[in-house]
């Protein structure tokens, strides 16, 4: 009786006040920071080794090598890692993961500093890095409805995904700013201690999931089966189908954005990259709001119109005059993107049950990465065979006829309430609360 009072006063207090989300995004919010950080820091070696000729390869390629180094883990290893989200402690994962992480980190900066040919090196430490995060991004997101509890979900990961957007920001530009102070060994040292953190807020963390005796009794689960948890669900399915067509349509149109605003608009240095940032806060804007939604029906259809405006911001990116209204058709766009990812993260969480969170979550994020690295050939073809502003409005328009298409699919089925008959059935599960 004792646990169970403890876990409905925790859980209905304001996230703010909950003593382990505000640990978790914090630790999150670090985290990202951090790699965001190690990224820019990166580019800029790479760039910077090609362009004095230090490397053996051209820079393109550097450059290509080392975002493939950073995807393949979440897509070779989606399976593994949501079947150790679901069956094994999370505490001792997510540990686990921040140790790793800042292992890795920290050889990226000893190996720049101490090996001749590093880069080698650089590539198989961001691999082992990218191979952590596989694991620990399923881990934190399965524990998330834990701690704020079933009914607190949305707005959690409303919270927690506009805190991620802002760290996004953050760390490349303090990754920057502490390359030009101390240089790359500074802005790896820092990045290491931020996993660090990190892996101490996850020691902090009083909710677990997937203790040994929470699993006690309960069979393996299929390697693959957290594909079969997304199929078996009509309306994630069908979200899945459609968030991936705008993933690709979304990561093409980033090859040709350069191109839209530098080249067609005339946009300055500054302003090219003052569009990534307000891009960023529409997100953390859209994604803060979204977590305001109280029924499953209405999160559906802000959902919908949410893949509707981000393929009208699209096309209209396409026929804007000046740079002005580049700017106001990114900010649109973001709020737009904001709202999606977090009312997609929302229902998806909601309606797979909560034994098997980890692995739909490590495959959704896996098959996501997968279609994004695909997406970047579609916008170099795009790019060779279309003008700059028809390659956005006919990527626009074809993302809101899918829209209006998946619209058509899930709203006579879910959007009355449909969809929240399987939310609102997952069972409000104890915390596990280890004794002091």
């Amino acid at each position: 009786m004792k646990q169970t009072l403890h876990k409905v006063a925790d859980t209905e207090r304001p996230l703010w006040r909950n003593r382990d989300f505000v640990l978790a995004s914090s630790s999150r919010f670090i985290a990202t920071a951090g790699i965001g950080a190690v990224v820019v820091a990166i580019m800029l070696h790479l760039q910077s080794a090609a362009a004095a000729g230090n490397a053996a390869i051209p820079g393109p390629w550097l450059v290509a090598g080392y975002l493939l180094c950073s995807a393949l883990p979440l897509v070779v290893f989606a399976p593994w890692a949501g079947r150790l989200a679901d069956t094994r402690d999370s505490r001792t994962l997510a540990t686990a993961a921040s140790a790793v992480s800042a292992a890795a980190v920290a050889g990226m900066g000893l190996g720049m500093q101490y090996v001749d040919n590093y880069i080698p090196v650089l590539f198989a430490m961001t691999f082992v890095l990218d191979t952590a995060q596989a694991v620990a991004g399923p881990t934190w997101q399965a524990l998330l409805p834990r701690i704020v509890g079933e009914r607190r979900t949305p707005s959690a990961v409303g919270t927690m995904q506009a805190t991620t957007m802002i760290a996004g920001m953050v760390g490349p530009a303090a990754g920057g700013l502490l390359t030009g102070w101390g240089g790359f060994s500074l802005v790896f040292a820092v990045a290491s201690a931020c996993y660090v953190a990190m892996g101490m807020g996850a020691l902090l963390i009083r909710t677990r999931r997937g203790t040994a005796a929470e699993q006690a009794g309960r069979e393996r689960p299929a390697l693959m089966g957290g594909l079969s948890l997304i199929r078996k669900d009509s309306l994630v399915w069908a979200l899945v189908l459609g968030a991936l067509f705008f993933i690709t349509a979304g990561e093409a149109t980033n090859v040709l954005e350069v191109f839209l605003a530098r080249g067609e608009l005339g946009a300055s240095e500054t302003q090219y990259g003052l569009l990534a940032g307000v891009f960023g806060l529409g997100m953390a804007a859209g994604a803060a709001l979204s977590g305001r939604i109280k029924t499953p029906p209405a999160r559906l259809r802000i959902l919908l119109v949410s893949m509707a405006l981000t393929s009208a911001s699209l096309a209209i990116m396409g026929l804007v005059p000046n740079i002005t209204l580049l700017f106001v058709a990114y900010t649109a766009m973001g709020v737009a993107c904001g709202a999606l990812n977090a009312c997609f993260g929302a229902i998806v969480i909601l309606r797979i049950p909560e034994s098997g969170r980890g692995q739909a979550i490590s495959i959704i994020g896996g098959m996501t990465r997968a279609v994004s690295i695909a997406a970047l050939g579609v916008g170099g073809l795009l790019g060779a065979l279309l003008p700059i502003r028809s390659s956005f409005m006919i990527t626009g328009a074809a993302g809101v006829l899918v829209a209006v298409a998946l619209a058509a699919y899930v709203l006579p089925r879910f959007g009355h309430g449909g969809a929240a008959v399987a939310e609102l059935h997952q069972p409000e599960l104890h915390r596990h609360v280890p004794a002091p």
